[in-house]
């Protein structure tokens, strides 16, 4: 019987005395890359982690990762860096993860060879939308004996999980009786055909997403293909729930920065930023020494440009396959190589007999060793098998969360705390003019700051602070608006303000004189 094999792809693979892998239609691809720059070591430790715990035979949950992933895995994208001892680029000095938008195979041979994998098998390895759950099913019944809850894909299957509007969801008055009732079901199930519990968990679905049965559910990537940067090497738009590549991730080393960390890219579909930003908090949940909160998902850190060279990351490997994929999952994964800022409260698993590695004590944040990074690699599988609820020994269950539909919910508010922080700070403080139309900008929270430090400048010299406590204090501001008080003339304004529209004054050291300055400049009747 023959076995159907990969195809060559054009340039690459011209040994043909090596066969090709075999072709898993209908699986999604797990892209994992490191050592793009050869300095970056402690990735090649995390890249170990991984591969190792996906490789365990023993192990539930690399046995459900085989079943649902296809792994492309790259432990060197630059080994003549490596061989000559180069920190961040290659034999010809070059930064090769500013090259993903448009690599010359001449030049840049492992960056053309790991875009074109990508790009193929995004478009070969797609997932039909009818198709999605169905298959999610039959890689979970074909697994063996499991626990009923996981067969629980009310909210699990990638077309679910990242097509539901969270909106929607977080109004719908179940939300904190979704996971209960719909364990309860299978449950009650649990003695018949497991596809019986399966229609029972699609009805159920259909009764709380009715959306995602009625065709109604609209496109969630921000662009389509007329945006990415490859349009004749991807002519066809294609979901990004449907594509065939489920994860990027590139695996960095940082020097700077305290702890390990992701940086992710900044969508436009507030459903699919918050899937976006699951993963990280989910690796956290399963990893001490992962920081959720240091990782980076900010539009600006997309296009910031190097302090060294002026290069854009837009050309890196996390913002490049994302613009000519529009897939959610695509991250670059940084490890400090000393320590981290602090330690995580890792929750135990649950129904694995004791064979899941136990959560770390309390403890200050160790020097990092290879066995932290190999950690990390393992977080980093394990998080793709939680965020579709199918981790035969999960920890969200034993969180602060309780399940998955909770924390879906709770990173929703978090994505548009966010945001609405952002925005707030683009539209900057409030503008007003003072009594001499001179323009500054004064806020409500400077302006009460003033008033509770004695600084109301109100009809009467009595109202003076004492100068004693004016010492006390290294600087004050002074702010000028209109409508404070009636008949108080403004000889501080500054006819030129400085930005933030306040002076600020530096330390007191005569009380005397303070007070005489002040009195005059307030010019109180």
């Amino acid at each position: 019987m023959m076995v159907a094999c990969e195809p060559r792809l054009e340039k690459l693979f011209p040994d043909h005395s090596t066969s090709r892998p075999r072709l898993f239609s209908g699986k999604q691809v797990f892209f994992l890359s490191s050592r793009v720059h050869p300095g970056e070591t402690p990735s090649s430790f995390v890249f170990n982690g991984f591969l190792e715990f996906i490789l365990r035979t023993d192990d539930l949950r690399a046995q459900m990762l085989r079943q649902m992933f296809v792994f492309k895995l790259i432990p060197m994208l630059n080994p003549d860096g490596v061989v000559r001892g180069h920190y961040r680029t290659d034999s010809r000095g070059v930064n090769l993860n500013r090259l993903y938008m448009d690599p010359d195979f001449n030049l840049h041979p492992s960056i053309y060879a790991a875009r074109a994998v990508i790009l193929y098998h995004h478009v070969n390895n797609r997932v039909p939308s009818d198709k999605c759950e169905l298959k999610m099913f039959s890689s979970l019944l074909s697994n063996g004996p499991l626990c009923p809850k996981d067969l629980n894909l009310s909210t699990s299957s990638p077309s679910i999980s990242s097509e539901v509007s969270l909106s929607e969801l977080e109004k719908n008055e179940n939300l904190k009786n979704v996971a209960n009732v719909e364990m309860d079901s299978l449950i009650t199930c649990k003695d018949h055909d497991p596809l019986d519990a399966v229609n029972q968990s699609k009805n159920n679905n259909k009764q709380l997403f009715p959306e995602l049965y009625n065709g109604n559910v609209e496109s969630t990537l921000g662009e389509k293909a007329s945006d990415t940067s490859d349009s004749t090497e991807n002519t066809e738009y294609i979901p990004p729930q449907e594509s065939g590549i489920a994860y990027y991730v590139d695996l960095h080393g940082h020097a700077s920065k305290r702890g390990c960390f992701i940086y992710g890219n900044c969508l436009p579909s507030e459903s699919n930023q918050v899937e976006n930003m699951l993963f990280p908090k989910l690796i956290t949940m399963n990893s001490a020494h992962f920081d959720f909160a240091a990782c980076n998902f900010s539009e600006r850190n997309m296009y910031a440009k190097d302090k060294r060279d002026g290069q854009s990351k837009e050309g890196s490997g996390r913002v490049a396959i994302y613009k000519a994929t529009g897939i959610i999952h695509s991250y670059t994964l940084e490890c400090n190589y000393n320590t981290g800022r602090y330690v995580n409260p890792v929750p135990p698993a649950c129904h694995d007999s004791g064979r899941a590695t136990p959560p770390p004590a309390p403890a200050f944040p160790p020097k990092y060793t290879i066995e932290v990074f190999e950690q990390i690699g393992r977080a980093l599988a394990i998080a793709a098998l939680d965020i579709t609820d199918c981790n035969p020994w999960p920890r969200v269950v034993m969180s602060e969360y309780c399940c998955l539909t909770k924390l879906r919910a709770w990173m929703l508010k978090h994505v548009r705390n966010i945001r609405n922080t952002t925005l707030s700070k683009r539209n900057g403080p409030r503008v007003s003019k003072c009594s001499s139309g001179i323009t500054s900008s004064v806020s409500e929270n400077s302006l009460s700051k003033t008033k509770s430090n004695g600084f109301g400048i109100h009809g009467s010299s009595n109202d003076h602070q004492n100068p004693s406590q004016i010492k006390a204090s290294p600087s004050f501001t002074f702010g000028c608006t209109a409508g404070l008080t009636k008949g108080i003339s403004t000889p501080a304004c500054n006819p030129n303000p400085s930005k933030g529209g306040h002076k600020t004054l530096g330390p007191v050291r005569d009380s005397r004189s303070i007070s005489a300055t002040f009195s005059a400049s307030c010019n109180v009747r």
